[in-house]
């Protein structure tokens, strides 16, 4: 969209100019010449103010510098530079303001924040830094900019704007909680309660090599076939043994007639779900899948790790509570997709019954659906139950 320098008088302005018509009316009806020539001394700030706006604004650049990851309710730390690229004449004055707004999938967007920097004085061919904080306390993707640059030197009469610079987006990630004891205990137990992963011989994996003797190595490591052959000794090396895969998957349900509970239950269960994700990817070793009720579900993942988190943060970071029940073809396509072994959570904000073989005929009716089915693990939001696992922070 083009923006327009603009350049318009100001509240003072139009005090100083009322003045001054008073005082050029006056001189006229009275033939006073002294207030004629006060009239015109009081017209020449104006034009000079007019004027030096329109001069200090040109030749300026600016440069943003967004943290490059945020979680919502963190401190905002967004640095600003202003150029003065003129070979001569500094600019003074000059006020950098934000344009900052939050955008939702549906293309609403929020009434804009606007914060703003003041530089005093850049001196010809240099940079200044400038540096504004707050808070973003909602999760979602946040459009910085363009960035405004106004001036009102010298006499504030006058002030003038122009648009510079480039839009940026900044996903503010959802907010992580504490995940308690109660949950690592359960989760045990779930683990003890299921198949667990055939394990190789070796203390500690699969054997895969060997590598030279260093010391400390335990001699029961010490491949003694090889160490003859080679002539030196070495030992043994072992896979550590892969965790168990862990798919969560996130039922943002909420009436339609909304209010304040259904909302902050809605983000308490993107915020669960968001920390159990960053608990496994801190672990390592496993792979982690998120499955979305969006108006065509989608279950993504890969293996636990940073990366792997960041995209996965994204995604919650986004998603939308709805009023529409999208949950059956969210398990259908998870259940297809995740590995049979992996332990699957759903985190839904209303209470979920997947023994109801009418609401869930579909998935029911395939034989080999019901073993996954009876190992999922539901978690109610809205329920005193998430306190036993989780605490917001």
């Amino acid at each position: 969209m083009f923006f327009r320098p603009k350049t318009t008088l100001c509240r003072e302005g139009w005090y100083y100019l009322a003045i001054m018509i008073v005082v050029f009316g006056g001189a006229m009806l009275k033939e006073v010449n002294l207030l004629l020539i006060l009239a015109g001394m009081l017209l020449g700030p104006l034009l000079l103010n007019w004027q030096t706006v329109r001069v200090n604004l040109r030749g300026l650049k600016t440069k943003r510098k967004l943290p490059r990851g945020l979680c919502a309710g963190e401190p905002l730390s967004v640095n600003l530079v202003l150029t003065n690229t003129r070979p001569r004449l500094g600019c003074w004055g000059v006020v950098v303001e934000e344009q900052i707004r939050r955008e939702t999938d549906a293309g609403r967007a929020s009434p804009p924040l606007r914060p703003n920097v003041l530089f005093p004085y850049v001196h010809t061919g240099q940079s200044r830094k400038g540096v504004y904080r707050g808070q973003l306390v909602e999760r979602g993707r946040y459009r910085f900019g363009p960035l405004n640059l106004s001036t009102r030197f010298p006499f504030g009469l006058f002030s003038r704007t122009i648009r510079v610079g480039e839009s940026e987006t900044l996903i503010v990630l959802p907010r992580l909680g504490r995940l308690t004891e109660g949950w690592a205990t359960r989760r045990q137990e779930a683990f003890a309660g299921t198949d667990r992963r055939r394990r190789r011989p070796g203390p500690e994996g699969d054997f895969y090599g060997v590598r030279e003797w260093r010391g400390g190595d335990a001699r029961r490591l010490i491949h003694w076939r090889s160490s003859a052959r080679l002539d030196k000794l070495v030992v043994r090396q072992f896979e550590r043994p892969r965790s168990r895969d862990v798919a969560v998957l996130l039922n943002l349900w909420r009436p339609k007639s909304s209010g304040v509970v259904s909302l902050e239950n809605v983000e308490l269960a993107v915020s669960f779900a968001a920390t159990v994700l960053a608990d496994v990817c801190r672990q390592g070793g496993s792979n982690v899948s998120l499955g979305l009720t969006n108006a065509e579900p989608e279950c993504v993942g890969g293996p636990a790790s940073p990366a792997t988190l960041q995209r996965l943060m994204e995604q919650l970071a986004t998603v939308e509570a709805h009023a529409d029940n999208t949950l059956l073809p969210l398990l259908a396509c998870a259940l297809r997709q995740i590995d049979v072994g992996a332990e699957i959570v759903l985190v839904s904000t209303q209470p979920i019954d997947l023994a109801d073989a009418e609401e869930f005929a579909s998935l029911w009716s395939e034989l080999a659906m019901h073993d996954r089915i009876r190992r999922i693990r539901c978690i109610d939001t809205s329920s005193e139950q998430l306190s036993e696992y989780f605490q917001a922070e």
